[in-house]
């Protein structure tokens, strides 16, 4: 199925807080908010995604569109939150992006919120199934 993604996670012997995730051929370390604290740590992963989805849709919209987009700058950010730890109490996305009108760049962020799963995944929440298995 070309439309599911998977990642898997593995444990470091001796270095707990320590993962190896690898996605297709890829390979990341990530730690755990208790961990060490060197790699990069599951909530701004979640970020780095929607900071990836967002520049490569604005990019992908600009080519289209020919318009000349010259950078784009995301700042992404949230908050865990205060009262429900499980949660984030806010995500804040800022895109600054070169060499087009505010108009256009408007336009840009509307298709953007329009097909970004990652990004309306936060907005809307979504599906989700655990299952464990005891070995």
């Amino acid at each position: 199925m070309s439309n599911v993604a998977v990642v898997t996670g593995h444990t470091i012997a001796g270095r707990p807080g320590r993962y190896v995730l690898d996605a297709r051929a890829n390979h990341l370390v990530s730690d755990s908010r208790l961990g060490p604290g060197e790699s990069i740590q599951a909530g701004e992963l979640l970020l780095s995604a929607l900071a990836s989805c967002a520049m490569a849709n604005f990019e992908a919209n600009a080519a289209a569109e020919g318009l000349g987009m010259t950078n784009i700058e995301v700042v992404a950010s949230h908050g865990r939150g205060t009262i429900d730890p499980t949660r984030y109490d806010f995500t804040h996305v800022t895109i600054t992006v070169d060499g087009v009108e505010q108009a256009d760049a408007d336009t840009l962020a509307a298709r953007f919120v329009a097909s970004c799963p990652i990004y309306n995944t936060i907005r809307r929440g979504g599906n989700i199934e655990l299952m464990v298995i005891a070995r």
